[in-house]
């Protein structure tokens, strides 16, 4: 059995990725459709050419059974998975590279982690699966500190215990989502939290960046299924109470949910579990205006159905990814339950979705559910395949990103509007060509949806990085002007800081950052995000 190996360039496995098929389809539908050229591919550069910087940190003797500081290793943990980290990869820009990178086994090695980086003014990078699309877990730290660690969770990895009366289990924080599911499979229960970034990230990456799963009503928040956390801060330790609820005063599992690992680790939770679905069903429905579709998902979201896949995407995502020709938007509507048959539930949302111009794609009545065919099958294969199209992309000079909000239904055709025209606009700006724009529902609620914005254009031969940073610039002031959140579940990292500083309330931020130095007192904890 071969030994899977991690891209330092991309998403996954070495051995993973696009097919040639699925490389030229996608190639040829931006030149063809959105007039969008690919450049000459620029290679991956091999590890032998990256120049990593020189290491000036000396590392006690009590650390270095837990450490590493080789090459691929710095590489390795040297970037996320946002697009501007993916346009530096290719440049072979590694002048931030970590020094050294810890692997502790329990939470003595952490607080001994803290107590050298304290005292040493070594910035500390706390790193789960490596996924954040944000800046998350970049080391770009300041002059100020003499080095950068970054802590590897990855020995954190078990199932503790399983209260299988109560349904809900202690994990520890660094363990991933298909090694959490496995692990609780033969108790009959699952976390059912599953972000496209499943396989490379995990539980304590969920708390710490308020993750959103793929439950596009109710639970759609870690949020919603956490009872306790252990956190190990510089400072101490914070152990809430495991409780099903309380009302207790302002709850210190909300204070570090969200953190991002600037005020501590999260070691390990008690998260709430359900029981395995027995009952599925799903159907597709076809809308010649978004609009339409968005009225239909309000309605299924305010009838109180709570389905466990309630998404709209427009004609445009469609097109972009092959899933449609770019006359209809798609909705998908699915409920799931361990305990029950769902007919009746799917029944209430085809009504909903029929009575707002809706036409049947996939008949809820008769379809495989492993081997989901129509426009539904089509943009459930591209959705999987997704996260691999950047590292086609950047190297032939194509930027490609998205970025999230949530706003109140009140407010949202307006908002769509002024969102995708600034964005727009933003692309042909920084360009000098028109791009394209797109937009789907990740979550959908009673009061409002999240709406998930795409965007794609040809970047000029020099500064792609520079034009990026424009249209992400444009868009994240288009997103607060307008009213909207600068995150719904991607989180803040490095690349929100300056626009969430501008969302949350002065007197807040102050308050936050007071904590902060209260945890954090040499302030070593993942610098430049949050606080």
């Amino acid at each position: 059995m071969s030994i899977k190996k991690l891209k330092y360039w991309g998403w996954g496995n070495t051995d993973e990725g696009l097919t040639n098929k699925e490389s030229d389809l996608l190639l040829g539908t931006f030149a063809k459709k959105f007039g969008i050229l690919p450049k000459n591919k620029v290679k991956v550069p091999k590890l032998d050419d990256i120049k990593l910087p020189t290491t000036q940190i000396n590392l006690p003797k009590s650390l270095r059974s837990i450490c590493k500081d080789d090459p691929l290793e710095r590489v390795l943990h040297s970037f996320g998975q946002s697009q501007p980290d993916s346009i530096r990869i290719f440049a072979a820009d590694f002048d931030h590279a970590p020094d050294v990178i810890a692997y502790p086994e329990n939470e003595e090695d952490i607080s001994a982690i803290f107590d050298w980086a304290g005292e040493s003014k070594i910035a500390v990078i706390p790193y789960g699966g490596g996924s954040s699309v944000v800046g998350g877990v970049t080391p770009d730290v300041s002059d100020y500190y003499t080095g950068t660690i970054v802590i590897d969770l990855s020995k954190f990895n078990r199932v503790k215990e399983v209260d299988e009366v109560s349904r809900a289990a202690l994990i520890q924080g660094g363990t991933r989502g298909p090694d959490l599911e496995r692990q609780l499979k033969p108790h009959g229960l699952t976390l059912r939290h599953f972000p496209q970034s499943f396989e490379h990230s995990t539980l304590g990456g969920w708390i710490a960046t308020r993750s959103g799963g793929h439950f596009a009503t109710l639970y759609t928040h870690i949020d919603d299924l956490v009872e306790n956390i252990t956190t190990v801060a510089p400072s101490g330790s914070i152990i809430s109470r495991r409780l099903p609820g309380s009302g207790a005063g302002p709850s210190p599992d909300s204070f570090i949910m969200g953190s991002e690992g600037s005020l501590g680790i999260i070691t390990e939770a008690w998260v709430r579990l359900q029981g395995r679905p027995k009952y599925k069903s799903t159907a597709g429905f076809k809308f010649t205006n978004f609009f339409d579709a968005a009225r239909a998902v309000r309605a299924v979201s305010q009838a109180g159905l709570y389905p466990s896949n309630l998404r709209i995407v427009d004609q445009t995502e469609l097109l972009v990814n092959g899933a449609g020709d770019g006359t209809f938007s798609l909705m998908v509507v699915s409920f799931e339950s361990s305990d029950h048959p769902v007919e009746s539930w799917m029944h209430r949302a085809e009504e909903c979705c029929l009575d707002n111009g809706g036409i049947l794609d996939v008949d809820w009545r008769s379809n495989d559910q492993a081997n989901m065919e129509g426009a539904v099958g089509a943009w459930r294969n591209a959705f999987i395949r997704m996260p691999y199209n950047r590292e086609e992309l950047t190297p032939r000079g194509i930027i490609s990103d998205t970025f999230e909000t949530a706003i109140t239904w009140d407010k949202f055709e307006e908002f769509y509007y002024a969102i995708k025209e600034a964005t727009s606009s933003a692309v042909k700006e920084a360009t000098g060509k028109s791009g394209v724009v797109s937009c789907r529902f990740s979550h959908a609620y009673p009061d409002g949806p999240a709406p998930y914005f795409a965007f794609h254009g040809e970047a000029f031969k020099d500064g792609i990085l520079e034009q990026w940073q424009i249209i992400k610039n444009v868009a994240s002031e288009a997103i607060i002007k307008n009213g909207g959140t600068i995150t719904h579940h991607h989180a803040i990292g490095r690349d929100h800081r300056k626009w969430y500083n501008r969302q949350r309330p002065k007197l807040f931020g102050e308050i936050l950052n007071e904590a902060k130095n209260h945890l954090d007192p040499e302030n070593i904890m993942n610098p430049g995000v949050i606080t």
